[in-house]
């Protein structure tokens, strides 16, 4: 099930489709690429933000410049063009279809993540047969497709599961940067992609919300056992929430599927209810108590640590919700973009016996 980039992403000149939504919630995939690839991006496509850069607008990519149109976005000359945007239900918009057609005219490759395949619209199909462009729809998942053999990770290699108490609260995020910082530190680990911007970044993964349900595990249990292999750590991008009605699924399947070591909870202090709902998110010594009974059948898996998203505070008031989230659940507890990772990974590793 395992999905490979057709074409290199990373050293390549990148043009980001915004689609009039860049913005941290709306545009992540863009949001992100510009976090870790800044250099590999050329510009930002949105007219509503047009003449601004991008570190103006979301604190991140620097000077990258926003353009108003894309004949100005092809004008920067980019190699591939990424779609940036989450549209509600991951639809192909005309607009953005319109982006897409005039990129592939101009023989760019594109990587889109949406739940509308753009391989599937017949006219962006043959122009790309015309023109040489590639297509990498992200979320596209391929056979063969198996159920969880309840093993987990077999390669010798520990893992550890990003879960979280909301979907959108960082989990991505939180993964790359514990690498980074793992592997900064001399331990041999590696990272698994199991949503579209992850993907776009280790240009590898599963789209685990494009697998059939049954199937989850199954994918969860192939991803950790090809980033396991080599290395002596891998840890696991998270997706949605087990108390979420729209995504607790997915969240159980890879619970199930990678049967981590050790989990790490990731929760945005600005949120107390769930996403687009009115549901109360629950408390966190309550949602570290569920994760770990429901390991509990298959093996002891605990909850080490706690990062927190306090991007919405000042440095103050962020500081004070790290000291009181870690007396609330008596776990190391950080914001590892804003303060660093050191906690958190000390917990880890320490856990993992890998220090």
């Amino acid at each position: 099930m395992l999905s490979t980039a057709p074409f290199p992403i990373k050293g390549r000149k990148a043009l980001l489709l915004a689609n009039r939504s860049f913005s941290p919630t709306w545009a992540k995939t863009a949001v992100c690429f510009l976090m870790y690839r800044p250099e590999d991006a050329v510009g930002v496509l949105d007219a509503e933000l047009a003449g601004r850069t991008a570190g103006d607008v979301v604190g991140f990519g620097g000077g990258v410049p926003i353009v108003g149109s894309i004949g100005e976005g092809l004008a920067l000359d980019p190699q591939v063009a990424i779609v940036g945007t989450a549209p509600m239900g991951g639809m192909l918009e005309e607009g953005l279809r319109g982006e897409i057609l005039a990129c592939v005219e101009a023989g760019v490759d594109v990587v889109s993540g949406l739940h509308a395949f753009i391989e599937d619209d017949a006219e962006i199909r043959t122009e790309a047969a015309r023109s040489g462009a590639l297509l990498w729809d992200v979320r596209r998942v391929h056979g063969p497709f198996r159920v969880s053999k309840g093993e987990g990770c077999t390669t010798g290699a520990r893992t550890a599961l990003l879960v979280g108490t909301d979907c959108n609260v960082g989990k991505m995020t939180v993964t790359v940067e514990l690498c980074n910082a793992a592997t900064a530190r001399g331990v041999n680990a590696a990272w698994a992609a199991t949503g579209q911007t992850g993907m776009v970044l280790r240009e590898r993964g599963i789209c685990v919300d494009r697998v059939i349900s049954d199937f989850v595990g199954g994918a969860a249990e192939e991803l950790v056992n090809v980033e396991g292999a080599g290395s002596d750590l891998v840890i696991v991008e998270g997706q949605g929430a087990i108390v979420h009605p729209g995504y607790a699924g997915v969240t159980l399947g890879l619970m199930y599927g990678v049967m981590p070591d050790c989990m790490i909870m990731a929760h945005n202090v600005e949120r107390d209810k769930l996403k687009r709902l009115d549901t109360p998110i629950r408390p966190l010594a309550e949602l570290i108590d569920m994760h770990e009974r429901l390991m509990r059948p298959f093996k002891t898996s605990r909850v080490v640590a706690v990062t927190l998203n306090t991007s919405s505070l000042g440095e103050g008031p962020a500081r004070a919700a790290i000291e009181s989230t870690q007396r609330e659940t008596g776990l190391p507890t950080a914001d590892v973009v804003r303060f660093g990772c050191g906690p958190i990974l000390d917990a880890l590793l320490e856990h993992l016996n890998l220090k």
